[in-house]
């Protein structure tokens, strides 16, 4: 009588410990692992096991915290005195997660809900990496010469914007390059906006632009060369239209986010999923307050943070592929 009571308070009850097969996962991967449930003092009932998988992000200087997914591991087994019982534990990343970078991060709280005692539980960080085609693709953009700047990575509007500055090719054209991600049935598309450089262009303006990568560059047994050859070919022509017309204005995902109308957020997009976990009205009025311009057109780091976050507006893109 005296353990049932003293398990009661959590002195002696139940414990539950997630193990992992591995602490990174890349987008598309299975996390696999397993909870293994450690009996305590007495007999006891669990009326639930459960795996919170939680994000942690930033936005203009606040911080959130979200449940992105939550893995039912068991429910209602009993745990004998001093045995233990163990769980197979699963959950697929899907591509509009973020990927753990900058102030994006992710950890696994393990909830065990023990009748008539007090819960147990586990903590445990993971990280999750790109996927295989997005890989390539920064790959391609190393190959180029390009590095990524430091704060990349940040949460936006429509999904998770990487941003990079030329080195070698495109340096004096180009003084910063933003993208973001979006998977369309296979095509890998980069939405993106570039600072241009260069007396036949306005210095420090905007130009927004879609890169096409088909599924063939990506399944290429050469596929970070060959789609870095793309991206080159695709910017060298870009800028000799822009040289011509000026820059494109921004876009609208009007019809990118009806197209993911049976999912929140905007699906396609990584990191897109974020709009969902926020809702409509915050995410508007997170990002629709109009930002303060600095002497270039670029955005004060009060607005932009450290990294000057472009801040993608609405438009549409499918004239422009």
């Amino acid at each position: 009588m005296f353990k049932k009571l003293m398990a009661s308070f959590g002195v002696g009850t139940a414990k539950v410990d997630l193990v992992l097969d591995k602490q990174q996962y890349r987008i598309g991967e299975t996390i696999r692992g397993k909870a293994v449930v450690e009996g305590g003092n007495v007999d006891q009932q669990v009326n639930s096991l459960d795996i919170d998988l939680m994000l942690k992000f930033n936005i203009r200087g606040k911080e959130f915290s979200r449940v992105v997914h939550t893995i039912n591991v068991a429910n209602n087994f009993f745990v004998k005195e001093k045995k233990t019982v163990e769980f197979p534990v699963e959950h697929t990343l899907p591509a509009d997660y973020p990927i753990s970078k900058g102030s994006v991060s992710y950890h696994l709280i393990t909830k065990m809900n023990i009748i008539r005692s007090t819960d147990s539980g586990d903590t445990d960080s993971l990280v999750i990496l790109p996927g295989r085609e997005m890989e390539l693709v920064i790959e391609a953009f190393d190959i180029l010469g390009f590095k990524e700047k430091i704060g990349s990575g940040r949460i936006e509007k429509f999904g998770q914007e990487f941003i990079y500055y030329p080195t070698t090719a495109f340096s004096d054209e180009i003084k910063e390059l933003a993208f973001k991600f979006f998977n369309d049935n296979g095509n890998i598309k980069l939405f993106a906006e570039v600072r241009l450089l260069g007396s036949n262009m306005i210095s420090g303006a905007a130009h927004y632009t879609e890169i096409l990568i088909l599924p063939e560059l990506l399944r290429d047994k050469n596929g970070a060369g060959q789609i870095a050859d793309h991206i080159r070919e695709f910017i060298e022509n870009d800028l000799k239209q822009v040289a011509r017309s000026g820059p494109k204005p921004p876009p609208d995902f009007q019809s990118y986010q009806q197209q993911a109308a049976s999912r929140p957020g905007f699906g396609g997009f990584a990191g897109g999923m974020v709009a969902g976990l926020l809702g409509a009205m915050m995410i508007s009025s997170l990002f629709d307050m109009g930002g303060n311009q600095g002497p270039e057109g670029d955005m004060t780091e009060a607005e932009a943070g450290d990294d000057g976050d472009f801040g993608f507006d609405f438009g549409d893109f499918g004239d422009d592929i």
